[in-house]
């Protein structure tokens, strides 16, 4: 009996197989061929419902930890905490890294204006990254994403605080997931997903996930310059082939970056994550 496990809490596996959830465990052996994922496809056994294999994954993250997913949303808050850049261009290199379409989902515009949120959209809708604006208070802009979990297993990433929670609710409310507050005084929001969890929507799934509080990306300088967010496939046409897009000769980046087609805000922000890391 073919399943796919949707959540796993203090060594119990729960797997969800033809509308039906079962507790189980793997079966001894399988244990040999390492740790499993949310989001694996297993067969259970038809007498003990015991994991007995583990079908091929598509796709694994390491953190948020879940496996063949279709696509990321990446969600941010405009305000508390404030947008940032930085850290929007950081979680989709992450993306781009691990071969997964990402987009952004904004919320929270209730609480922003909306000059700030046009340059917020152009900025992104320039490199090709579709950008929604969303209010899970006001129900504005559900519409615009709904769609986009249609038979798709799609992973919610983003930092404590931003309306993970209240944006799964507002999509969905039979969810009824926990909602957790943002504190002024520490200027971060508070965790309340504590695992990843999936949670069935238009034949798909949606995965909430445990807010970040940092993200180290386990990349190279040079995988950094090959999987920026509208770096990838222009950068293999650099004259040089380690080409890090600084100030190298018939750099297609840096051409790019001239005429205007890539924001200096996109490229301020990779000029610092090649900072952050350490290995060339």
């Amino acid at each position: 009996m073919e399943g796919i496990i949707v959540s796993i809490k203090y060594g119990m596996y729960t797997v969800e197989s033809n509308g039906v959830l079962y507790n189980t465990s793997p079966r001894g052996l399988l244990k040999f061929k390492g740790k499993l994922y949310v989001g694996d496809k297993v067969i259970l056994d038809d007498e003990n419902f015991l994991i007995i294999d583990v079908f091929e994954r598509k796709s694994l993250l390491k953190r948020p930890p879940i496996s063949n997913i279709d696509q990321i949303l990446l969600i941010f808050s405009l305000k508390e905490p404030d947008f940032s850049y930085y850290l929007a261009f950081k979680y989709l290199t992450y993306a781009s890294f691990n071969g997964v379409n990402a987009s952004l989902v904004l919320t929270k515009s209730d609480k922003s204006n909306e000059q700030e949120i046009k340059e917020i959209k152009e900025v992104f809708e320039k490199i090709g990254v579709p950008a929604y604006i969303t209010c899970s208070k006001k129900d504005e802009g559900l519409d615009d994403i709904r769609p986009l979990f249609k038979e798709k297993i799609s992973v919610l990433i983003g930092q404590s605080g931003v309306g993970k929670s209240s944006l799964l609710n507002a999509i969905d409310e039979s969810y009824e997931r926990e909602i957790g507050e943002y504190s002024l005084a520490l200027g971060r929001g508070k965790h309340k997903t504590k695992e990843v969890i999936l949670l069935p929507y238009q034949n798909g799934y949606i995965a909430d996930t445990p807010g970040f509080s940092s993200l180290e990306l386990e990349m190279t300088k040079l995988e950094v310059a090959q999987y920026f967010p509208s770096f990838k496939g222009d950068a293999l046409e650099c004259f040089y082939s380690n080409c890090l897009h600084i100030s190298e000769k018939n750099c297609k980046i840096k051409e790019k970056l001239a005429r205007g087609d890539i924001p200096q805000i996109a490229y301020d922000c990779y000029l610092k994550l090649l900072e952050e890391v350490e290995k060339y």
